[in-house]
């Protein structure tokens, strides 16, 4: 009986915390560097990847960078109707830079957002392949310019076996990356040359290669903001 009484009040208490419809997600708050969250769950075509970047403090961003994120979602989606912008990390709230394990991040201008994907059969994904966001690297193809041939790179950069049953979804990526260089607050983004190639952007100088001593940058975009 005793055990039973314990477990009703925890479970009351966690009803007290959880229970319910959830509150609205406040994203206009700014932290004492005055940086901002990306929004967790609140809006329909942005979200974090995996919970995780709220609960860890890794999706805050100065307020441009947030407009930026929203701005392109909506362009996502208008052309896409139901794609959903899914980011990773971003800065923590401190604006102290950089942010481990990254050689960036933290000033709260760098967002990494996910690629879009789909089935082998051309059906659209809601969301990244894998849990994290990270990790879904599209391999190159026969005759495209590998520029870290002969080099090891730091972290897990195996490119994902050939029987998987999701591959890139060029389409609503190629339309997440023009919204994304159509907005003036844009610096720059970072992505391998292959797929800026693939993609359609070779000859855009704000698409630039993220060096050999980084995470392969085919499994998602590293956006920079003014």
């Amino acid at each position: 009986m005793r055990n039973a009484r314990r477990l009703l009040f925890v479970l009351a208490v966690l009803c007290t915390a959880g229970c319910g419809p959830r509150p609205v997600e406040d994203t206009t708050s700014a932290s004492a560097a005055g940086l901002v969250r990306l929004p967790c769950r609140a809006e329909v075509n942005l979200k974090a990847a995996h919970s995780n970047y709220c609960t860890l403090d890794r999706n805050w961003v100065t307020p441009d960078a947030q407009a930026v994120m929203r701005d392109a979602a909506a362009q996502v989606a208008a052309a896409h109707p139901g794609a959903v912008v899914h980011y990773m990390e971003a800065s923590w709230p401190s604006a102290q830079r950089p942010m481990p394990p990254h050689l960036s991040h933290g000033d709260g201008r760098q967002i990494d957002v996910a690629l879009f994907y789909e089935t082998s059969k051309a059906a659209p994904l809601p969301r990244p392949p894998t849990p994290s966001g990270y990790y879904a690297f599209e391999p190159m193809r026969d005759g495209d310019f590998d520029p870290c041939v002969g080099v090891k790179r730091p972290g897990n950069n195996r490119s994902p076996p050939a029987d998987r049953n999701w591959r890139l979804d060029e389409e609503r990526t190629r339309t997440l990356i023009a919204a994304l260089l159509a907005d003036n607050r844009v610096r720059r983004l970072l992505l391998e040359p292959h797929l800026k190639a693939r993609l359609g952007f070779a000859n855009e100088a704000r698409i630039r290669f993220p060096g050999c001593n980084t995470l392969r940058h085919d499994g998602h975009v590293h956006v920079d903001v003014r």
